[in-house]
């Protein structure tokens, strides 16, 4: 079952994908400031909506790790590539929207089972269900930082948060910042 909160947040990034913004040039030189090469080029796969998004989220874990002893630039990478497996499924926001819903009957588990189906219609749905696997898989192919495979990896599975090898603090702030709910 879904959350009201995480159906808001979705809703939310939704309308918001439905025109969005491109990122300024100031904005762009802090994102190729933070990634490393091979970051930046699994990034720029992503599109200008997850982009932005990304941007929200990494400003969000930036302003909350701050003041904390837990200040450091992988937790900021980690938060920009995030989301960068969801490329491997090509929906646009409506056929997300398609597919939330399918997970969202069907169960997570049956439907990120489906990545690997030859079947089209399967298999891109199990990809963007499983697109935490698949965004781990392709920054470890990048050379990305371990810390943001393993963040990609497992942000929306808070059982695997532990063997990241992040900070419970960090985690923590990486997950409320993408409006993740809280173990």
């Amino acid at each position: 079952m879904i959350r009201p909160s995480r159906v808001a947040h979705l809703a939310a990034r939704f309308f918001a994908s439905l025109h969005p913004r491109p990122l300024d040039a100031p904005t762009l030189a802090w994102v190729t400031g933070v990634l490393a090469p091979g970051e930046l080029h699994v990034w720029e796969g992503l599109g200008a909506a997850d982009r932005a998004e990304s941007v929200a989220v990494a400003r969000r874990v930036e302003a909350a790790l701050e003041a904390s002893d837990a200040s450091d630039p992988a937790w900021i990478a980690a938060a920009l590539l995030h989301d960068v497996g969801k490329q491997a499924s090509a929906y646009g926001p409506f056929g997300r929207a398609v597919a939330t819903l399918v997970t969202g009957v069907a169960g997570a588990d049956a439907v990120r089972a489906w990545a690997e189906e030859p079947s089209r219609v399967k298999g891109r749905l199990g990809r963007y269900a499983a697109h935490d696997e698949v965004g781990g898989d392709l920054l470890r192919l990048a050379g990305a930082r371990a810390e943001a495979a393993a963040w990609a990896d497992a942000h929306h599975r808070p059982d695997h948060w532990d063997s990241t090898g992040i900070p419970p603090g960090v985690c923590r702030a990486l997950a409320r910042a993408d409006g993740e709910a809280l173990p």
